[in-house]
């Protein structure tokens, strides 16, 4: 019968970390707590024997002292929401490689409860934070990102032990408005996200870059406000169908929105794209089988979370940075079509 002391006899030591990492045991402790600078062959040796052992250290915070938990902090907004599902999924998965497990909290787009939740991460003894968008100011960053490395996506912010990994929401946005001005659409509509989110200001902005060098007039009563989900949108497309306004095509900020401008559209019997062509942004699994199919700017999810993973081990372990976001790109399927201009 096997007893619990056998069990913890079964457990992987850092005697058995170092001896698969072929370094001492010393050399593991310094590595677990960051006492000083370790080699980058040795670091991946280490964090290699951890994975494969799936060690997990023990540590007693009593002395005050702060040796690493293998753990990082992550707050994102709407645990729900198939975007930071895919996100998510992309650091876990690049964080559990390296023998690390996140600690996942949820600010709820409200800056109170994201400064709480941030809060409640550095309490827990985290070895770093990772934000996933959000409304935190560049000063309540900094204040959490003197003691441990925090790294943000969605928000760019400077600072010791802070990095922020840039998305091409502006690019994007300037992809998908002149997709549509390229069939000969000249009346667009755009159903943009939350007011004061650094990404639905970007891809505002990448939607009247792309107006402008077309030659076609910015109109504010054009701009509609979905706040990034499908039921916002579907209302604010119904009140804006309210006023009678002709236009021949909708750009939405996510593909949420989209699926609520689509809904709404069908609602006044208004088909897409026969009447009214739409195109989102992000190209979530479900979108490809929206009726009809639905053209947008895909974004690569899953890389961009590994991308964020990567940098935050970069910090942790003293190394240089060295990741990549693939590039985003248009995915033109069944909701947009070529029109007659005018």
């Amino acid at each position: 019968m096997t007893t619990v002391t056998d069990k913890k006899k079964l457990r992987p030591t850092i005697y058995d970390v170092a001896k698969l990492a072929e370094v001492s045991a010393s050399t593991v402790s310094r590595f677990l707590n960051r006492t000083t600078f370790i080699s980058e062959a040795k670091r991946v040796r280490i964090e290699k024997a951890i994975a494969e052992l799936s060690y997990k250290p023990q540590y007693s915070n009593s002395d005050g002292r702060g040796g690493r938990s293998m753990t990082v902090g992550l707050l994102v907004q709407d645990a729900d929401s198939p975007y930071s599902n895919e996100v998510v999924l992309g650091i876990e998965r690049e964080l559990n490689a390296k023998g690390y497990s996140a600690l996942i909290i949820s600010g709820h787009w409200d800056n109170k409860t994201e400064y709480h939740s941030m809060g409640i991460l550095s309490k827990h003894g985290v070895d770093g934070i990772i934000v996933v968008n959000g409304s935190l100011n560049p000063n309540q960053f900094r204040e959490f990102s003197g003691p441990i490395p925090v790294v943000s996506l969605g928000q760019l912010v400077q600072g010791e032990q802070l990095h922020a990994i840039k998305l091409e929401n502006s690019v994007g946005a300037y992809m998908a408005t002149n997709h549509l001005i390229q069939q000969g659409h000249r009346q667009i509509v755009h159903m943009m996200g939350m007011v004061a989110h650094h990404d639905a200001q970007q891809r505002l902005e990448g939607y009247k870059k792309a107006l402008r060098d077309a030659g076609i007039p910015y109109r504010d009563e054009f701009v509609i406000y979905g706040e990034f989900n499908s039921a916002a949108s579907e209302k604010a497309m119904l009140q804006f169908l309210d006023k009678k306004l002709r236009f021949s095509a909708v750009f939405a900020a996510n593909d949420q929105s989209a699926y609520g401008v689509v809904q709404a559209l069908h609602r006044r019997k208004l088909k897409v794209p026969e009447n009214i062509s739409v195109i989102g942004f992000d190209d979530l699994d479900v979108s490809r089988y929206f009726v009809p199919p639905l053209t947008t700017i895909r974004q690569p999810l899953l890389q961009t979370g590994a991308a964020v993973a990567q940098a935050m081990l970069s910090m942790l372990s003293g190394g240089e940075f060295d990741y990549r976001i693939p590039p985003i790109e248009l995915i033109v399927r069944e909701s947009t079509r070529v029109i007659q201009p005018g």
